[in-house]
């Protein structure tokens, strides 16, 4: 009996020691209150608080003060921290937490008000600790150099949080970092998560650096932002396409050429998703020639009086890009549902007029309306004219003639016609110039004439077989002869002529074969042929403008 009771006094003692020892134990707060009073001063910081320059050097102090603090806590738990070396707390406190289990709150609260500080100083260069700041900068400028960004990445986002106006490195390879971890990313959720980083980076940079930059400035940031938006998230459609067009409009003439041809991409795109309608696009193409328009302007007068050869070459690369880029946008937009005649004329019709001599202008509406199946319009005609009598060319040429036909103009295709047979140097293309042309003339009923052309197409393409079906057309509506049977020997010249474009020319033969069942009625029959001393054989002769000889069958 006596032993139990003994028994539970002890325990009772026990229970009021711990319960003794844990009174005494201070709260987190009440220890940083009283070994760091600044935190509730002058330098208590909240989430109002607005950085003071002026008391740099005792937020630094206070940082360094809670760095060796969290020293002698880290100390103290792997047994290791004596009375005499320790500087912000005693070993009593930290015993006292310790047994109190408030040890970890301590450590977790000097933590907080260090990031607190260390977030407040962001818009100091070198932060709330400097010297950390240049220890890491080395640190990740060696890994960076060796482009061994797995190991870069630790210093780099330290520098990324807490220094972020250091060093612009930061942010030219932290790109690169950042798109390696993209790469090793487990899944799309992961790389999601990369992707938002990415973002970050740019906003930090344009925050941090755009407006003292004399080469990367917003415009261009904002312009590699749009770039990677669109390359690796290519919906929702709408940030990437804001992006771009207003690095576009910030940047003008100088803005990359990737970032010209991919803000054509993202509008294309917003268009295909009906964000945006069709005149839109056409302003925006406009907009993005005009800046390849500047580009290659500067590019070929450095071309002129380049300073080496070096810049020499530089300059020769740029302007072959930007004329490699300006195809693109001019692909893109061309075959896009966007470039609709009526969009295409109401944009392109007062730039024209406002400069006609523009030949460049010209020769981008005769290309765009080509494609789009718009040459019926008088924009057309005039933009097309402009470019041949400023930039003459038989296909140039022959195309403005065939337009110029379909308006029943023929005697100004007869005139395009003619100049494509001067520009020409291949036969074959001088026979269909010759042949189109003997179209014209027989429709202007000048028949001789339609003959010396059709000839001519003959003489230069020996296996063309519609100048033979042409002639033979003619002689058969305008049959030579004073009386019926002195016409009706014309068509055995006709059908003479369309057997020989069977015969030199398989794909008319069929369209030859139907005339020949059609005129054949209208040759001579062989009793009337008789009375005339014509027989099987006998060489006739048909005079007139036709002037040809043939031989009489029935």
């Amino acid at each position: 009996m006596i032993k139990n009771r003994f028994k539970r006094f002890a325990l009772s003692l026990s229970a009021l020691l711990l319960s003794g020892s844990a009174a005494m134990s201070q709260s987190a707060g009440d220890v940083i209150s009283m070994k760091f009073p600044e935190t509730t001063g002058e330098l208590a910081i909240s989430t109002s608080t607005v950085y003071q320059p002026t008391l740099k050097s005792k937020y630094r102090d206070l940082y360094a003060k809670m760095n060796t603090g969290l020293s002698e806590i880290e100390k103290f738990e792997h047994g290791g921290a004596e009375a005499e070396v320790l500087e912000i707390f005693d070993i009593k406190t930290l015993k006292d937490m310790q047994k109190a289990g408030t040890l970890a709150d301590l450590k977790s609260a000097v933590l907080s008000e260090r990031h607190k500080i260390a977030n407040l100083m962001r818009e100091e260069k070198y932060g709330a600790d400097s010297a950390d700041c240049m220890r890491m900068i080395s640190m990740f400028q060696e890994y960076a150099k060796q482009q061994n960004y797995a190991d870069a990445y630790t210093s780099w986002t330290v520098l990324f949080k807490e220094y972020p106006k250091s060093t612009q490195n930061i942010y030219s390879n932290g790109v690169s970092i950042v798109k390696f971890k993209m790469s090793k990313a487990a899944n799309r959720k992961e790389q999601e998560l990369w992707i938002d980083t990415l973002m970050m980076v740019y906003d930090q940079r344009i925050k941090y650096f755009a407006a003292t930059s004399k080469n990367y400035g917003e415009a261009y940031l904002l312009g590699r932002k749009g770039v990677d938006l669109l390359k690796y998230r290519k919906s929702p459609i709408e940030e990437p396409y804001n992006i771009l067009s207003k690095a576009v409009d910030l940047g003008g003439k100088s803005t990359e050429l990737a970032v010209v041809q991919t803000a054509m991409q993202a509008t294309l795109g917003m268009f295909e998703s009906e964000k945006i309608d069709a005149s839109v696009v056409v302003d925006k193409y406009l907009q993005l020639n005009d800046i390849l328009d500047a580009q290659k302007t500067d590019f070929s007068k450095q071309l002129e009086n380049p300073a080496n050869d070096k810049a020499a070459k530089d300059a020769e690369s740029k302007l072959a890009t930007a004329k490699q880029v300006q195809g693109a946008i001019d692909q893109m937009f061309s075959t896009s549902k966007a470039a609709e005649c009526g969009a295409l004329n109401k944009a392109f019709e007062p730039r024209f007029n406002a400069n006609p001599n523009d030949v460049e202008m010209a020769e981008k509406i005769v290309k765009i309306f080509d494609s789009k199946g718009c040459t019926d319009l008088p924009l057309y005609e005039n933009a097309t004219a402009k470019l041949i009598e400023s930039k003459p060319s038989e296909l140039a040429c022959y195309n403005f003639a065939k337009m110029l036909l379909k308006k029943g103009k023929d005697d100004d295709a007869l005139k395009y016609l003619e100049q494509a047979v001067g520009f020409s140097e291949v036969d074959t293309m001088k026979a269909i110039y010759n042949y189109n042309i003997a179209k014209i003339y027989n429709d202007k009923k000048q028949f001789s004439t339609a003959k010396s052309y059709a000839l001519k197409a003959i003489s230069q393409k020996s296996n063309y077989g519609l100048p033979y079906i042409l002639i033979a057309i003619m002689y058969g509506a305008n049959p030579v002869g004073e009386d019926a049977f002195e016409r009706s020997k014309t068509f055995w010249v006709v059908i003479d002529k369309l057997q020989k474009a069977k015969a030199v020319d398989p794909s008319v033969a069929s369209e030859a074969q139907t005339l020949i069942n059609r005129f054949s009625g209208s040759c001579p029959k062989k009793e009337e042929a008789f009375m005339h001393s014509i027989t099987p054989g006998t060489s006739v002769t048909v005079g007139g403008w036709i002037g040809e000889s043939t031989t009489a069958r029935f």
